[in-house]
């Protein structure tokens, strides 16, 4: 059986205590773990190691943590994906399947095109419970990068934001209108891709202006038109099989 995997934010003291309290609960209640049990630590920036509970009460958990070890990223190059908020409940799904795929990089912007569903919410609220999200997935497929996560009003701000990992020349727009299909010479000599999926009305006049202002290239990435929350996921398939990843 495979060791439970925490997260541990700081791996470099011998002794750690988390008072998460949803993660006591996980580990006390759903997986009833005791002091003495070992678990797996990572701190989300590559670090792995050996822990063992020594004490486990209602407001804490402290770790005994030993045998550091550094966990290089298993894929030649860095992918970011750019993805609208949509329905909460597949936005998360979305997430955890791109983690589950090895994203590095997740920037979420407020579509023009926006469920109406979401129209007068504060979206903002909505980001810890993403943010959990991104943990939980890491410590559940054994992704030992927790992933950047970050926001944005609109299109136009996420693309000249300094978050933005490729450049103009690795970014690349995925939509149903494309007239192509992406080719393996065109991103083989990248170091880094970015890709940008639209909500399910797709993308606004405006932000399809914006995107052709910056002469970014479009493609299809199937036959048929995919939801919001599972053309990310293709994509990323879609972007590692022309690297070679798998």
């Amino acid at each position: 059986m495979r060791k439970p995997r925490i997260f541990c934010p700081e791996l470099s003291a011998p002794i750690y205590k988390c008072s998460n309290i949803k993660q006591i609960h996980h580990l006390a209640k759903v997986l009833r773990l005791q002091p003495g049990d070992s678990v797996e630590c990572f701190d989300g920036k590559g670090s792995i190691a050996h822990g063992k509970i020594l004490e486990l009460t209602k407001a804490f958990i402290s770790f005994h943590v030993d045998d550091v070890l550094n966990a290089s990223n298993p894929y030649k190059k860095y992918y970011q994906a750019i993805i609208p908020y949509i329905k909460k409940e597949n936005l998360i799904f979305s997430l955890q399947k791109l983690i589950e795929l090895g994203i590095n990089s997740i920037l979420v912007y407020k579509p023009m095109n926006q469920d109406q569903s979401l129209a007068k919410k504060d979206l903002s609220k909505l980001n810890p419970k993403l943010e959990e999200a991104v943990v939980s997935a890491c410590e559940q497929s054994g992704c030992n990068h927790i992933p950047c996560v970050n926001y944005f009003d609109g299109l136009e701000q996420c693309l000249y934001s300094d978050k933005l990992i490729a450049g103009f020349e690795g970014l690349f727009v995925l939509d149903t209108i494309a007239n192509e299909y992406i080719k393996d010479h065109q991103i083989l000599n990248l170091n880094s891709i970015s890709f940008i999926t639209g909500p399910e009305s797709g993308f606004s006049q405006i932000e399809r202006e914006l995107m052709n202002g910056l002469e970014l290239q479009s493609f299809k990435i199937g036959h048929y038109v995919l939801r919001a929350e599972t053309a990310p996921i293709v994509g990323l398939s879609k972007f590692q099989s022309l690297s070679g990843e798998y």
